[in-house]
């Protein structure tokens, strides 16, 4: 996968999320997360993937009742802010 492919799927599941939010957990979006996290670290953004990661455990920890929605907001927007400076060519790993 490359930076724009990865950046693409991210995109896709911010812009969903963001919509739909996180009262109803879309399995299909964990795993989709989880292969993006793998990704990003095999494309070394050691950023991207901690930003990743921690949308991901925090969807399933309010999938489980552990967390809530207003933590999962907090998550995609410091990964939505990471996926927009990719998109205008910036050293996000500075971030």
């Amino acid at each position: 996968m490359t930076i724009e492919e990865l950046k693409s799927e991210l995109e896709k599941i911010t812009s969903e999320l963001t919509v739909s939010g996180f009262t109803n957990i879309n399995s299909e979006i964990v795993e989709n997360l989880d292969k993006l996290t793998a990704a990003a670290g095999e494309l070394d953004m050691k950023e991207g993937k901690r930003l990743i990661e921690n949308l991901s455990a925090v969807m399933k920890a309010i999938h489980e009742g552990k967390s809530k929605a207003e933590s999962g907001n907090l998550r995609l927007t410091a990964l939505d802010f990471y996926v927009k400076k990719l998109a205008v060519g910036g050293s996000v790993e500075e971030l």
